[in-house]
C-alpha cells in the first residue's frame, strides 16, 4: 500500500505539476463556462421581452403599446412557447419601428424547461461532461504514470473530483432526449 505522507507530499517532478494544474484549470473551466453561459441565456431571454409583461394567470404577455400578445404555438421539442401579437395589432403603434419592424406581429419566445433542458444548457452541459471526462481520464493515466511518487494523492483527489463532478450532473440533471 502506497504511503500516503508520500502522496500527499509536494510534486518534484514538473511533468506532474503541469498536470495537476491543467487539471485543476479543467474541473474550474467547465463550472465558470457552464455559469457563464447560465447569466448569457437569462440576460439574452430578458432583452428579448424588454417592456412586455408577462401575466401567468393569463398566460400572455402584455406589450408597453398595450396590445396583448397571445400564444401562438408550443413547440414542445424544444420546449419553447411562442406568443404573437398580430400584424394588424402592430401596425398603427408608435414602438412598431423598434418593436416589429418587419411587417408580422411582434413574438416573444419563452422557455417552458429548466436551463439545462435548452438547447444552449444541453450544449453547455456536453461540454462540461467532456471536460470532466478529460480531467478523469488524465489523472487516471498521471496515477498510474506517478504511482507512489509525491503529489499522487492530489492527481487522486483531482480523480475523485472529476468523477463526482460527472456523477452530479448526471444523476441532478438528466439530459434529455434530442
Amino acid at each position: 500500500m502506497p504511503d500516503l505522507q508520500v502522496m500527499f507530499q509536494v510534486p518534484v517532478d514538473p511533468e506532474l505539476w503541469i498536470v495537476l494544474v491543467y487539471v485543476a484549470a479543467v474541473l474550474i473551466g467547465a463550472r465558470v463556462i457552464e455559469l457563464l453561459a447560465r447569466l448569457h441565456l437569462a440576460r439574452a431571454q430578458g432583452r428579448a421581452a424588454e417592456g412586455f409583461t408577462y401575466l401567468e394567470d393569463e398566460d400572455r404577455y402584455h406589450c408597453p403599446g398595450g396590445e396583448r400578445l397571445n400564444l401562438h404555438g408550443v413547440e414542445r421539442a424544444r420546449q419553447i412557447a411562442i406568443y404573437q401579437a398580430l400584424p394588424h395589432q402592430c401596425q398603427n403603434c408608435h414602438l412598431k419601428e423598434g418593436c416589429a419592424p418587419h411587417g408580422r406581429g411582434r413574438r416573444i419566445y419563452r422557455s417552458l424547461g429548466t436551463w439545462a433542458e435548452t438547447d444552449v444548457g444541453r450544449f453547455h452541459r456536453r461540454i462540461s461532461l467532456l471536460m470532466f471526462t478529460a480531467g478523469s481520464l488524465l489523472t487516471t493515466v498521471g496515477i498510474w504514470r506517478w504511482s507512489g511518487s509525491p503529489g499522487t494523492g492530489y492527481l487522486l483527489l483531482g480523480l475523485l473530483l472529476s468523477a463526482g463532478c460527472m456523477a452530479w450532473d448526471l444523476s441532478n440533471r438528466p439530459l434529455p432526449a434530442e
